[in-house]
């Protein structure tokens, strides 16, 4: 099995009692599996194009990139990013030409 090094952040569930240890706000290194972070790439880029390819044109404007950013979970899953704020943490971008 190939694997890739990924620093993922501390989950965000914290103890119904609010408290966080030390540990819980530390970064930690995680190998994800090659082929599983490739297919979530492979299923998160497919619905991607579902999504636009109905987009050709706006107005007088063709569409010829989209830019998105996308986090690698601990598990190896990818995920869209919907603020500006989150992207700041550490995010990879995908870009898509047309």
């Amino acid at each position: 099995m190939s694997t890739i090094r990924v620093i993922t952040a501390p989950s965000s569930d914290t103890p119904s009692d609010g408290t966080l240890g030390i540990l819980d706000t530390v970064p930690t290194a995680q190998d994800i599996d090659v082929q599983k972070l490739g297919q979530s790439l492979n299923d998160l880029s497919g619905k991607i194009g579902e999504m636009l390819g109905s987009i050709k044109q706006v107005g007088d404007f063709r569409l010829t990139e989209v830019t998105l950013a996308v986090e690698i979970s601990s598990e190896g899953g990818v995920a869209l990013i919907g603020s500006v704020k989150a992207a700041a943490k550490g995010a990879f971008t995908l870009t898509f030409s047309a």
